[in-house]
């Protein structure tokens, strides 16, 4: 032991760091374990419960190398240390995130046979070492789901629109960093379309980059577009229906703000420089919402009362987003006196398929329709069979970002 104090005594660098860990490992062990992130926006891994078998098929070990991974001591202020580390070497891409211009954050997606030819190099694009998988573009789901929706629209004889929303960097070129090689979305969605056999197309391209030369149409911070981007998809679907639509200039009144937004871009990155996004809501009066039949929302945090179309109680808090339609449920039906299109005696009914995107250009809909039903098959409590059997729809919206689209298992759940 004397000769070990000797040693370190020797080699002070050697001795903080040996005297470093061992306090950390001191700390940690009784540092308060967290349940959910904040920060990062998500539920931590818990101690994972010791069994000699779970142990014996290797699975102990890698749930604890989780669980410690997610409770070391100060956690959030060593993810913000290495944000500081990273912006001082100039790297502009962390977690699968590019650094955009003006503060934007994108995703990184990239072409199947890009990402393939990862081991020669040229797939090489800053994400971790070659051993790291690329976030790319799956042709095989793209084609199941392609699949899946061909089964559905077979066995459903009414009218079906599949739109296709563009994500932000294959809109907004003008801040995607320079040499950013993502998916050719526009060539994807073109290909998908051509898949459809059945169902009308919207081409949702062209409505998103007259929004974005008029307004923020994409978040700086997260995934999804704004609520005035969603706006201008709805329109662009009344106005390819027929419908009369609510003009963006008549809510006006009914806008509300809430600043200090952190999106899921910036989960993954945790830059210190952002710029937080300002989340808009529109203040939507509605006669009767439900979700899965309740007037009751299981939040994964609690169960709420059903009050309008927003759960409040998140605007508040670091995940506004969820706030719309009270975060994903499985069938949420909303009743309005709001359609510019009412025909006396005539009760009228869009069905919208849909992934997050859908859950803030929802509320726009009851201004086209008398009922909105809002199915996200992720949780559907029914088969879609059974729905659109027993509901009299005018039309059915399926909407899917394209990110999203192409790597959904879900889609299944479509087919009668």
């Amino acid at each position: 032991m004397k000769k070990i104090l000797r040693d370190l005594a020797g080699h002070p660098l050697l001795l903080f760091f040996a005297v470093f860990i061992i306090g950390f490992s001191i700390t940690d062990a009784f540092f308060s374990k967290a349940v959910f992130s904040e920060m990062e926006n998500r539920y931590l891994k818990q101690r994972p419960a010791f069994s000699w078998s779970s142990l014996v098929k290797n699975e102990y070990t890698g749930a604890y190398e989780e669980y410690v991974n997610d409770q070391f001591a100060f956690r959030d202020q060593w993810i913000h240390l290495k944000s500081v580390g990273e912006m001082a070497l100039m790297k502009i891409e962390n977690g699968g995130v590019a650094y955009g211009r003006d503060h934007y954050l994108f995703a990184r997606l990239y072409p199947g046979p890009l990402a393939e030819t990862r081991g020669n190099g040229t797939g090489f694009g800053g994400d971790g070492g070659r051993d790291t998988a690329l976030p790319a573009v799956s042709d095989r789901q793209i084609a199941a789901n392609l699949g899946f929706l061909n089964r559905f629209l077979a066995g459903y004889p009414g009218q079906v629109t599949l739109a296709i929303a563009p994500n932000s960097d294959a809109v907004l070129s003008d801040k995607v960093p320079r040499g950013m090689e993502n998916a050719d979305q526009a060539a994807y969605i073109a290909d998908i379309y051509a898949g459809v056999r059945g169902a009308h197309t919207l081409d949702l391209i062209g409505p998103m980059a007259d929004s974005a030369a008029a307004r923020q149409t994409y978040y700086r911070t997260d995934h999804h577009w704004t609520t005035d981007g969603a706006w201008a998809a709805y329109a662009a679907f009344a106005r390819d229906r027929g419908l009369g639509y609510v003009p963006l200039e008549d809510l006006a009144d009914l806008r509300r703000e809430e600043p200090g937004f952190l999106g899921t871009q910036y989960s993954k990155t945790k830059n210190i420089d952002v710029q937080p996004d300002t989340l808009v809501w529109y203040d939507i009066p509605v006669t009767d919402v439900t979700i899965d039949g309740k007037k009751q929302a299981d939040t994964g945090r609690g169960v709420v009362e059903v009050d309008g179309l927003y759960h409040r109680d998140m605007l508040g808090r670091r995940d506004k987003y969820a706030a719309f339609l009270y975060g994903n449920h499985g069938l949420t039906v909303i009743r309005s006196g709001n359609n510019l299109n009412h025909q006396e005696g005539k009760t009228s009914r869009v069905l919208l398929v849909k992934d997050s995107y859908g859950n803030c250009m929802a509320p726009f809909l009851t201004y086209s329709y008398d009922e909105v039903y809002v199915a996200d098959l992720r949780a559907l409590p029914t088969p879609m069979s059974r729905l659109v059997a027993e509901t009299d729809f005018d039309d059915v919206l399926i909407l899917y970002n394209f990110t999203s689209f192409q790597q959904d298992k879900d889609l299944a759940r479509i087919t009668f």
